[in-house]
């Protein structure tokens, strides 16, 4: 290696000494930039994508840090990056008969604001998951039409009545948002979803043991863990609010968590025990990562370093809960519950939990079934 490449990798043997990597991680990531910068020198910014073709190698090599140290010191050619979503539903949309992909893709530019007339952006997660059940139905009829406008009323009740209970649900609001689009861009004349209707079963929401939630927070390994479980257990937030809740949110002096929801935000006044969590994470958080750009409350050992600062995975949040056995989901409903039977009113739920008008009387009715009087289709 030439001497600037030498001293290249010292520099990084002292920032994972920085960062306090651990020594595996620290040595398959410092060969293949050793294998780098020996092979291709750094008079010229490294491509991303030779990287990425080095880690292929075997299962002990490893770049991703790598990238992301060579990135900070503007040596790294990055690669076009996609939204994962994204690429999720052009993955599935491969799927969609040719003759039908054209009509497929205009509902995709409604939802993401591009269609003729101007409307609401969707995020890609919630178009992938409407895609996720519309492709079956536009394969399975793909056989026999060569375009949707052939589609009636009749189809659509024919297809929803092969599924059973949520996925019924799903595919229903599904095909209404793809007929609703086409509609509306004049690809269609009619709506054949309009008139469909599907039977829901209204599952009043139930509280948790208390045998279970006994010593939870105790229980929970680490410091981001307490975090993420004092937010869900005590202030009913959801994961994917966890996920992406940026630090700047954080008001400590006033004890405050602002959380960004699509349709305002939403203001958590925390308790002392959530701040006591909260100051024992970012001091962590500040000793193992000092040098961390990453703009998230919840970091990992890989989001914290990476540059782009992305959320900490889906997966990495659900571990946390799975090590407790039980579901976020089920936490927040069992806090959003208690807090209903401690008082019947809605507005207070509303303004504690930043929920609907719908959800806080669905609470309040499952806490205090007997104020209210039986259901129209039960009487």
């Amino acid at each position: 290696m030439t001497p600037e490449a030498e001293q290249l990798v010292a520099d990084f043997w002292q920032f994972t000494a920085d960062q306090h990597w651990t020594t595996p991680s620290r040595d398959i990531n410092a060969k293949v930039l050793r294998l780098l910068v020996a092979w291709l020198g750094i008079d010229a910014p490294l491509l991303e994508a030779d990287v990425r073709a080095v880690t292929r190698l075997g299962p002990n090599w490893s770049g991703r840090r790598v990238a992301a140290f060579l990135d900070q010191r503007g040596l790294l050619v990055p690669l076009e990056r996609t939204d994962p979503e994204q690429a999720a539903l052009e993955r599935l949309l491969q799927g969609v008969p040719d003759h039908l992909r054209d009509e497929a893709d205009a509902w995709v530019r409604v939802l993401r604001g591009e269609g003729r007339k101007p409307s609401l952006t969707m995020n890609w997660v919630t178009i992938r998951r409407y895609a996720h059940f519309n492709v079956p139905a536009l394969q399975q009829w793909g056989q026999r039409v060569s375009s949707l406008r052939e589609i009636t009323q009749k189809d659509i009740e024919d297809i929803l009545g092969s599924r059973m209970g949520e996925q019924a649900r799903s595919l229903h609001a599904s095909l209404r948002s793809l007929f609703r689009a086409l509609k509306r861009e004049r690809v269609i004349f009619r709506d054949p979803a309009r008139g469909v209707s599907v039977a829901s079963t209204v599952n009043a929401p139930r509280r948790i043991p208390s045998d279970r939630l006994v010593g939870l927070l105790d229980k929970a390994p680490t410091a981001m863990a307490k975090v993420a479980v004092a937010l869900v257990a005590i202030h009913a937030l959801g994961p994917q609010e966890i996920r992406h809740q940026l630090l700047t949110g954080l008001d400590r002096p006033a004890g405050r968590l602002v959380v960004r929801r699509r349709f305002g935000d939403h203001v958590v006044y925390l308790d002392e025990l959530t701040m006591k969590f909260l100051s024992d994470w970012l001091r962590e958080r500040a000793e193992r990562w000092p040098r961390s750009t990453n703009p998230h409350l919840i970091v990992t050992q890989v989001t914290a370093v990476d540059p782009n600062g992305p959320p900490v995975s889906k997966d990495g949040l659900r571990l946390i809960f799975r090590k407790l056995g039980i579901q976020p989901r089920t936490l927040r409903i069992d806090r959003m519950l208690d807090e209903a039977h401690e008082t019947a009113d809605p507005v207070h739920l509303m303004r504690v939990f930043g929920i609907s008008d719908t959800t806080a009387l669905k609470y309040v009715r499952a806490a205090h079934p007997h104020r209210f009087g039986p259901e129209p289709t039960q009487a």
